[in-house]
């Protein structure tokens, strides 16, 4: 049984921001870009963009699409490994 356990911020954070991390969110991201693009109309344009806030992040941007474009987006992230949680729009 543990009893004594101290959390290292500091050494969560390194690895958060570390060149492993960036490595695998920025594949994971590519993969859902790919992904969603051959899912989606021809005229859609899909957007990749890594950033570092707290750790390692991406976004991928989706314009141009229809209806189906949320779902293409999910569906894509699903099918990269990504647990997706949906919530209502915030309009």
């Amino acid at each position: 049984m543990i009893t004594n356990f101290r959390l290292d911020r500091q050494g969560i954070a390194e690895i958060l921001k570390g060149d492993r991390m960036l490595d695998a969110v920025n594949e994971t991201a590519v993969n859902v870009a790919a992904n969603v693009r051959g899912r989606l109309p021809a005229r859609a344009t899909v957007t990749f963009r890594p950033n570092i806030t707290d750790r390692q992040r991406a976004s991928i941007q989706v314009r141009g699409g229809d209806q189906s474009t949320r779902a293409a987006l999910i569906s894509a992230a699903r099918a990269a490994g990504l647990e997706v949680h949906e919530y209502p729009p915030s309009h």
